[in-house]
């Protein structure tokens, strides 16, 4: 059982803010590091700025405590081993026996995840190990440690004026060797503090890509209607900045549109439905070593008007509508008016596919296809035939992309578009026998019979509290719990489906982009 998140993000109180010439590490040095007070040596002399200049630039003797001041000693044992890994990595010191490069970074890594306390401490060990290091290589891999770190674990507020100081500095020359990773810490500090860092520490198939210069990964986007998009995305790459990328090349550069997409990640084994990605998550946090993730990416929400002068964005909503068409995903009701609806959109349908297939009437077994699932028992297929024989009669045929964009303009017609409709196995509810039809758009929830007749309605801004539920037995379907209503009067809906997680993260993809446009 997981509980929910909360519903609200809460902006970080750490602010990247441009420092002039204050905020050296050397300042910093001063100010915090235990030998300075014995290094340093009369106020405001040169023999001082030598020895603060000393506790923040490379040596190659391990050091025997922490450079920060800890009264756990313990804190200051794991500070001191740890600086001997990262001299291990940067080549300043022997490995040991049988230990690799990916090894140490996962040290590394894992101590600050474990560590919060040592945060400050590991930063500043690795700033001390890139500050004139002069060899190329060890330098090279200092910096390599410093961008997982920036993507990965924020300094404390003390020391985060000092570090983008150290990084702004570094970053300005674009002479030197380090200036391109520089500028990639600076980002992905920035994404830190905007997004709050990536939950999952890499698998040794993407350190070891690292290591050898590959800093960016080969990504396949599935796109309804069977386009693949392909990118390259970098390790602390975050969902919104591939949004932006895909929807830019669809000709929806708006933000308050780019805002209606979604990535879904799909485990490609035994029909496991998509997750949908909050455009703050780390692309990364998503893949997974084995590659049985697939990355999807659908439309959530339909505030903004469609426009269709790009080939592919037409091409990406004929795809998607479509499958939700087919799928059972839009709901048409019942009726003699919905069955001259279904043979219109099958019309569409024929047109959409070529210019030569237009002069053929469509065979029953493509008619089939053409109609809604849910609804192909229930129809008079003769009845369809009649109609879509009298239709391709009496109707000038439309290009494909025509057809496409009438298709899809036909379906919003339908009262119930715009909501993701899923369809229930059980609900608490017993007056609403199952199997029944759970749908959520940008505004509310809706729970209808197996007639699209709507028998609950729950506005968004009445959801308190939501969770998975675990099957209550082997065999049994996921579920998912509602908490809704006001203090005074609590109300609790649950619903068994076997897409239960892909609805509670759709909720939670409508629920951020409502907070985000007020």
């Amino acid at each position: 059982q997981s509980s929910t998140p909360s519903m609200t993000s809460e902006a970080s109180s750490i602010m990247l803010v441009p420092v002039g010439d204050r905020y050296t590490m050397m300042d910093f040095a001063a100010a915090h590091f235990q030998e300075a007070q014995s290094l340093l040596g009369g106020k405001g002399t040169s023999g001082e700025k030598k020895s603060a200049a000393d506790l923040v630039q490379h040596t190659k003797v391990p050091i025997q405590g922490s450079l920060l001041h800890y009264s756990d000693s313990e804190l200051s044992e794991l500070a001191a081993k740890n600086f001997l890994t990262v001299m291990r990595f940067m080549g300043d010191h022997p490995k040991l026996k049988n230990q690799n490069e990916v090894e140490c970074i996962f040290e590394i890594l894992q101590l600050c995840k474990e560590k919060e306390t040592l945060h400050d401490e590991v930063y500043c060990q690795v700033i001390k190990q890139v500050t004139h290091n002069p060899k190329l290589e060890s330098l090279m891999r200092g910096w390599l440690l410093l961008n997982l770190l920036t993507g990965y674990f924020l300094p404390s507020n003390t020391l985060m004026p000092y570090a983008t100081k150290f990084l702004q500095q570094a970053s300005s020359d674009p002479s030197s060797t380090h200036h391109d990773i520089a500028k990639i810490c600076q980002s992905n500090l920035r994404k830190n503090v905007m997004y709050g860092g990536r939950r999952h520490l890499p698998f040794p198939v993407e350190m070891e890509a690292l290591l050898k210069g590959h800093a960016a990964r080969r990504l396949v986007i599935f796109m309804p209607g069977g386009v693949e998009y392909l990118t390259r995305i970098k390790t602390f790459t975050v969902g919104k900045e591939l949004l932006q990328e895909i929807c830019e090349q669809m000709g929806a550069g708006e933000q308050e549109e780019i805002r209606e997409f979604a990535l879904f990640a799909i485990r490609t084994i035994a029909n496991n439905p998509g997750k949908p990605m909050r455009s703050e998550e780390y692309l990364h946090d998503y893949l997974l070593e084995d590659n049985l993730i697939t990355m999807s990416l659908r439309r959530v929400t339909w505030k903004t008007p469609l426009h269709f002068e790009n080939s592919i964005y037409t091409d990406f909503h004929y795809g998607q509508i479509l499958w939700d068409y087919v799928n059972g995903r839009i709901l048409l009701g019942y009726g003699k008016e919905v069955e001259m609806q279904i043979s219109i959109l099958a019309m569409l349908q024929h047109w959409a596919k070529t210019t030569e297939q237009q002069s053929t009437a469509p065979s029953r077994e493509e008619l089939q296809e053409y109609t809604p699932k849910l609804l192909r028992t229930r129809i008079s297929h003769h009845a369809l035939e009649d109609h879509v024989a009298q239709l391709l009669r009496t109707r000038k045929p439309l290009l494909p992309m025509d057809a496409k964009i009438q298709f899809i303009e036909e379906v919003m017609k339908v009262p119930l578009f715009g909501y993701n409709i899923y369809l229930v196995e059980r609900i608490s509810d017993e007056t609403i026998p199952p199997p029944c039809f759970f749908g959520v758009n940008k505004e509310q929830i809706i729970v209808l019979d197996s007639a699209a007749q709507i028998c609950r309605v729950i506005p968004l801004k009445e959801l308190q509290k939501m969770r998975t539920l675990r099957p209550n037995s082997e065999g049994g379907l996921p579920g998912m719990e509602l908490n809704y209503g006001s203090a005074a009067s609590p109300k609790t809906l649950w619903i068994e489906l076997p897409q239960a997680k892909e609805v509670y993260h759709t909720i939670v993809v409508i629920l951020s982009q409502t907070e985000f446009q007020h």
